[in-house]
């Protein structure tokens, strides 16, 4: 994982160059759970925290206890692509230092799941898992899921990084060459493609199989016992030697649901990416995200907190495509360019952000006067107002109150 993050050199000494700037990674936590790697790097110069996976196995070294004479130190490997209670836990706790930081997040996922044994329960694997969720449904920055090349997303660490856990934040991209499904295919067809199902399709296809259950049907109805018996025995055989490769079909067929492509189709990414394309295609997304960002921050602020980050990227859209620059075109959302031509220049949107504020005064000012008490109030919270202000901008004040007051 680490040379995808921050490149590698080959065989010929040539650079290979990873997704994030080159020597811009530095790794966190690196001696606990390394079957997670965390830490920081930059992408085209903006800083991001990331978490990868570790795809070989590694090896847990457990001290002995100085308080037990019979312990001694114990080490058990751990599979690489699986969460285990220490490296979930890491997961969150970097999930949770990188939102404090405000760090946009890139996970790298090539997870096939939890670890489910019973020493793992007793370790709090479901609470780790859980805590995972937690933060990524409380991160307040952009974060990026990726499926790397040759990479799958499985079981419940499909379930953990889900986009609809924080549909404001989360974004989920996946490789040509990834897959990703909650079952994996042997699983899927043992559910949805049994050994009925598939001799019944065996009965369907297979000529053989037609004509020998037709001579059957034939013998039943002549009541020849020999001849019905020897056909039922010709008919098993015939379905023991297709099972192999009716069943080996079948989890082709499962397999091609749980590509990139059918990922897109059903909706549970956002877009299928190449490679060798990632780095700028992510670049792109994450500087149009940060100005997104900062201009829901600045709408929220003024508004107040009963608006919510879709409302405000609603709003921040109806702005734009009614502007000169957009001209009403439904794509030019699209086009950053022209995004960050219109977002650099506040005057387009300063009188609209004006607007919300004095909304959002004019509602609390109806809520102070739906209270009598309240209302007896207003006129020593004003007052206090006054007293705090800077001279000029207490007489400024005191002028525009006068004017409304007549």
């Amino acid at each position: 994982p680490r040379a995808a993050i921050s490149g590698t050199l080959d065989g010929n000494g040539r650079w290979l160059g990873g997704i994030f700037d080159k020597d811009s990674f530095v790794e966190t936590l690196e001696g606990w759970a390394r079957t997670v790697v965390t830490g920081r790097a930059k992408l085209g110069g903006i800083p991001v925290g990331i978490v990868a996976v570790e795809t070989q196995t590694v090896m847990q070294i457990i001290p002995a206890d100085p308080g037990q004479l019979d312990s001694h130190e114990r080490v058990v490997p751990q599979a690489g692509q699986v969460w285990f209670p220490d490296s979930a836990t890491k997961t969150a706790q970097a999930i949770l230092d990188f939102n404090r930081e405000e760090l946009p997040l890139f996970i790298l996922a090539n997870w096939r799941g939890f670890s489910g044994g019973q020493r793992d329960l007793f370790e709090g694997i479901l609470q780790a898992g859980s805590t995972i969720v937690e933060n990524l449904r409380t991160y307040k920055q952009p974060i990026f899921v990726y499926i790397p090349m040759m990479g799958e997303l499985r079981g419940g660490a499909w379930v953990v990084v889900d986009s609809q856990i924080n549909s404001d934040h989360i974004e989920m991209y996946a490789d040509r060459t990834a897959k990703g499904n909650v079952l994996e295919p042997e699983g899927m067809i043992e559910i949805k493609f049994r050994s009925r199902e598939l001799l019944e399709c065996m009965g369907r296809l297979d000529q053989q199989l037609i004509t020998q259950k037709a001579k059957l049907q034939e013998a039943k109805s002549n009541r020849d016992l020999a001849a019905f018996e020897s056909l039922q025995q010709q008919i098993k055989s015939r379905e023991k030697q297709l099972l192999p490769v009716y069943t080996q079909i079948a989890t082709k067929f499962a397999e091609l649901h749980d590509t990139s492509l059918r990922m897109a189709a059903k909706g549970v990414i956002r877009e299928v990416l190449d490679w060798r394309n990632s780095r700028a295609v992510f670049y792109q997304r994450l500087h149009r995200r940060i100005g997104e960002q900062s201009l829901i921050n600045s709408v929220r602020d003024a508004a107040g907190d009963h608006l919510s980050h879709a409302s405000a990227m609603n709003l921040l859209k109806e702005w734009y495509l009614n502007s000169d620059i957009a001209n009403g075109r439904e794509d030019a959302w699209l086009d950053d360019e022209a995004f960050f031509k219109w977002k650099n220049n506040p005057a387009h949107y300063e009188n609209k952000l004006k607007e919300l504020r004095v909304q959002k005064v004019l509602l609390q000012l109806t809520n102070i006067g739906d209270s009598a008490l309240d209302l007896q109030a207003l006129p020593q919270g004003l007052a206090a107002l006054l007293s705090n202000l800077e001279p000029s901008g207490r007489g400024k004040l005191t002028d525009e109150l006068r004017k409304v007051l007549g």
